[in-house]
């Protein structure tokens, strides 16, 4: 079973937060404190949270007394793969095939194959790797805006 941390929890409860914030004022920006305040997050993990999405380039920041963070683009434009490697880093199913070298690209390296100790003898890599990639192009094509919850959309 795959589990999220619960950064990746904050990522995509700030990312809604800034939509919405962005459907109303185009112009406008939200604060880390905004945030944490709203929905009762530790602000030190929302900041920190707020800085892994800026420097993966899902939003950008604004210095200032009135600074703030905004999305870099629409939420119809970032898939739910993308999202999840920039807050946890490349996916895999497996150590010996790693998601993240690539949209919808399993690559067996040799960093990667280092990790498992049966590699130089395992019959099923092959098939691991394709798991991997259907895996990935499944996520792939979810959109964050396209995500539902108690019949809601995530915008």
């Amino acid at each position: 079973m795959v589990k999220l941390k619960r950064t990746t929890e904050y990522g995509l409860i700030a990312l809604r937060h800034i939509g919405r914030k962005n459907q109303e004022n185009p112009e406008g920006v939200v604060s880390a404190r905004e945030i944490a305040d709203h929905y009762g997050l530790p602000f030190e993990i929302t900041a920190k949270t707020l800085q892994r999405l800026r420097d993966s380039g899902l939003i950008h920041s604004a210095q200032g007394v009135h600074g703030g963070y905004a999305l870099s683009r629409s939420l119809e434009q970032v898939t739910l793969a993308e999202f999840l490697e920039a807050m946890e880093g490349p996916q895999a199913l497996v150590l010996c095939a790693p998601l993240a070298q690539g949209v919808g690209e399993a690559n067996l390296s040799e960093e990667a194959e280092g990790g498992c100790e049966y590699s130089c003898r395992c019959e099923v890599k092959g098939f691991m790797a394709d798991l991997n990639q259907k895996v990935m192009g499944f996520l792939s094509g979810i959109r964050l805006a396209d995500l539902r919850g108690e019949g809601k959309s995530f915008l």
